[in-house]
C-alpha cells in the first residue's frame, strides 16, 4: 500500500451507493496515481513544502473529480481528447486560499497530471474491468478491501 492509499479516501468519490460506479472508481485510481507521481516529482519540491500531505491529497482528489467533465466531453464527441485544464488547479487553490508560486508551477502540476493520466491508461489497456466503457455500472471495488486490480 502506498502513502497515497492512506491519504486519499475512496469515500471521497461517492456520496451514496448509487455513485459507486466504475467511472468514480477510475477517478479514485487517477487521484492515487496523480498523488503518487506528484509527491515524488523533484521540480515541485517548493509546492510540496508549502502544502501539507493532507492538502496535497485533497488537491489530487479534487483535480481527479473535475476530470469527470473532460471524460464525458471526450466520450460525447465534444472534444477530440480528454482535456487536463489548468482551471482544475487554479480553482482549487483560489477556493482554498492557497498560493501557487507562478505559471511554471501550474505547468509542472499539469505535466504531472498528464503523466499520471498516461500511466493509468496504460494499465487500463490490460485491465478487464472497463471502467470507462462501462462507466455507469456499479463497481464492487468500493466494497473490497483489496481495492481493485
Amino acid at each position: 500500500m502506498h502513502a497515497s492509499d492512506e491519504l486519499i479516501k475512496k469515500e471521497w468519490f461517492y456520496n451514496n451507493d448509487n455513485e459507486k460506479t466504475k467511472l468514480n472508481w477510475f477517478l479514485y485510481e487517477f487521484a492515487l496515481e496523480y498523488h503518487f507521481q506528484l509527491v515524488r516529482y523533484t521540480p515541485l519540491k517548493k509546492f510540496l513544502r508549502k502544502n501539507t500531505p493532507e492538502k496535497i491529497a485533497q488537491f489530487c482528489a479534487y483535480f481527479s473529480k473535475r476530470m469527470k467533465k473532460s471524460i464525458y466531453d471526450k466520450l460525447g464527441g465534444l472534444t477530440d481528447a480528454v482535456v487536463i485544464d489548468e482551471d482544475y488547479i487554479t480553482d482549487f487553490y483560489n477556493k482554498k486560499h492557497y498560493s501557487l508560486s507562478d505559471c511554471k508551477e501550474i505547468g509542472l502540476l499539469i505535466n504531472v497530471a498528464c503523466n499520471a493520466w498516461d500511466k493509468l491508461l496504460s494499465v487500463c489497456e490490460i485491465c478487464p474491468n472497463r471502467c470507462i466503457s462501462e462507466k455507469t455500472k456499479m463497481c464492487v471495488f468500493f466494497e473490497d478491501d483489496d481495492q481493485g486490480w
